[in-house]
């Protein structure tokens, strides 16, 4: 669980731990530094009140001999001036005694006392004993009373010393322990600072090594991504931090750009099936609009002919009267030759019929293979938007490096190592950048081709759209043409009848003749224009047969791109 949680944390804090543990072992180190220097002082202040209490004893007991020098000088002059020096003395004394108080312990507060009883003594002596008799004394008086004072004088000069002695012994016993107490202190500072520096280097190496191996699992994966193998296995990830989340990131980019050239190998396949297909129906399209051409050109000559013999009925009859056997044999053959009509405008409205209902085919296959083209520029658009998340990682990641290179500046030697791997995610990042180039300029070529394919299937849509709605007014027309020889036929019919009335109905043929025109001439322009539509077609589907032959190129050329990855 813990081994877990530690791959679970991010870089930035794995280094903040190590550098953490370096913290509280320098702050823990200063710490008991701390404490030793704080003791270290009060030794040093304890050192400096037993200095000062030793000099302070010793002013005592500099002031007292100053007193006892001045009571054998007052006996021998009398004079009032060193009574005064001795009063000032006495006051010195006492301010002496008050500042030195405070620094003494019970043991020296004893002598201490002594020294005070002392010097009251003496003051005593001086001021009832000598001053008032100091006229009086003679010679043996002068040595018993030096005596007194010399050895009241002995007693405090040796209470005194013991005093001195006693505070330079502690004074140096202070001083001697403080010596003691910064060598453990600058051991400490030793021992503190060799353990953060092992612990952050074995911490350091471990990391940088998990980090390392890492990386270059990650440059090799992408380096067969590059190359074009994307039937490699998956990078095996270990927690989230960055390194496993650039990790997940190669692992997603591979299955995404497998999943997304198979797609497109398979959409390359349909659109080649789609173009080999468009291409045959252009081509049946082209043969059964080859095949109505002749047979429309057929009509047109029969129209023209029809609209001869009418004109050749239309003299005749000038004559019928004297030629109506003639023209009963004549519009015997008329009423063959119009069923011959009839038959060959049924066969072409037939033809004409299945040509609309080819077109229609056609029509709906140019439109599914725009759409599929459509879709595919639509999915090639998709994969520039995944390249461009694939490059907005790249420039993440340089950043990331960047900052880390930064850091690793920063922390100067120890970050030696981190630069390095920061160096190495940098130019990962930049080789990154460099597929993602690639790939881009791979699927731009393919949009440009696609669309370029999709214009051209606009293009061949509007085409074929455009030779659907002529057929279909071709078909319109054929029906026309149907119906009025349908009508031509029984006007023939009904010619025939009139002629075994021909005697009673002259003007009433002589009209009929002339309708009969009329609808030849008709006929035969009408065939005229739909030979023309038909021609158009014909143009059109040579135009689509050409663009499906344009589209199985580019079908082709899209395969050896795509051959160029191993999935």
């Amino acid at each position: 669980m813990r081994k877990f949680f530690w791959h679970n944390m991010k870089i930035g804090a794995k280094y903040t731990i190590v550098f953490s543990v370096m913290a509280v072992a320098f702050i823990s180190s200063i710490f008991i530094t701390f404490l030793f220097l704080q003791t270290t002082d009060n030794r040093m202040q304890d050192t400096t009140v037993k200095n000062e209490l030793s000099s302070y004893a010793g002013e005592l007991v500099t002031i007292y001999q100053e007193k006892y020098l001045f009571i054998p000088e007052y006996i021998l002059l009398s004079d009032d001036e060193m009574l005064s020096q001795y009063m000032d003395k006495s006051i010195e004394f006492v301010e002496v005694a008050k500042n030195i108080k405070p620094l003494l312990n019970k043991q020296q507060l004893l002598n201490f006392d002594q020294m005070i009883a002392n010097n009251h003594e003496l003051d005593q002596y001086f001021f009832s004993m000598i001053v008032p008799n100091v006229q009086q004394i003679n010679t043996d008086q002068f040595a018993e009373l030096q005596k007194v004072a010399n050895e009241l004088k002995n007693e405090t000069a040796d209470l005194g010393q013991q005093l001195m002695d006693a505070a330079n012994e502690e004074s140096e016993q202070s001083l001697s322990t403080a010596q003691n107490d910064l060598k453990k202190v600058t051991s400490i500072l030793i021992l503190s600072a060799t353990f953060s520096i092992v612990i952050s280097i074995i911490l350091l190496f471990f990391i940088s090594r998990n980090i390392s191996k890492s990386l270059q699992n990650i440059v090799q994966h992408s380096g067969e991504i590059a190359s074009g193998n994307l039937n490699i296995k998956s990078l095996t990830v270990k927690g989230e931090d960055e390194v496993a989340q650039l990790s997940y990131a190669m692992n997603h980019m591979g299955s995404s750009l497998r999943e997304m050239i198979s797609e497109i190998r398979e959409v390359s396949r349909e659109v080649d099936q789609q173009s080999t297909a468009l291409l045959d129906s252009s081509v049946e399209v082209k043969a059964g609009s080859e095949q109505v051409a002749i047979t429309i050109e057929e009509m047109a000559k029969g129209s023209a002919n029809q609209a001869d013999n009418s004109v050749e009925i239309s003299e005749s009859t000038q004559l019928f009267s004297l030629e109506v056997i003639r023209a009963g044999e004549q519009s015997n053959e008329l009423n063959i030759f119009s069923s011959e009509v009839l038959e060959a405008s049924t066969s072409g409205d037939k033809l004409m019929k299945e040509t609309i209902q080819q077109m229609d085919v056609i029509h709906l296959v140019m439109k599914e293979s725009l759409g599929k083209i459509t879709s595919l520029e639509n999915k090639t658009r998709s994969i520039t938007e995944l390249v461009d998340v694939i490059q907005s990682i790249a420039d993440q990641t340089n950043l990331l490096a960047l900052n880390a290179s930064i850091e690793a500046a920063r922390a100067g030697e120890a970050g030696r190592g981190f630069n390095v791997v920061a160096n190495e995610v940098r130019n990962l990042a930049e080789g990154v950048a460099q597929s993602v180039t690639k790939i881009s300029d791979i699927v731009f070529s393919i949009i440009e081709e696609t669309a370029q394919i999709s214009e051209e299937l606009n293009h061949g849509y509007t085409e074929v759209d455009k030779g659907a709605k002529q057929i279909e007014l071709t078909g319109k027309s054929f029906s026309a043409i149907k119906v009025n020889v349908e009508e031509m036929t029984d006007k023939i019919g009904t010619i025939s009848n009139i002629l075994e009335v021909i005697e009673g109905s002259s003007s009433t043929i002589n009209e009929s003749v002339e309708q009969i025109a009329a609808i030849s001439e008709q006929s035969a322009a009408g065939s005229e224009e739909i030979s023309a539509s038909v021609d158009e077609q014909v143009m059109s589907v040579d135009n689509i047969s050409t663009s499906a032959k344009e589209l199985a190129g580019m079908v082709e050329r899209m395969n050896v791109l795509i051959q160029r990855f191993k999935l």
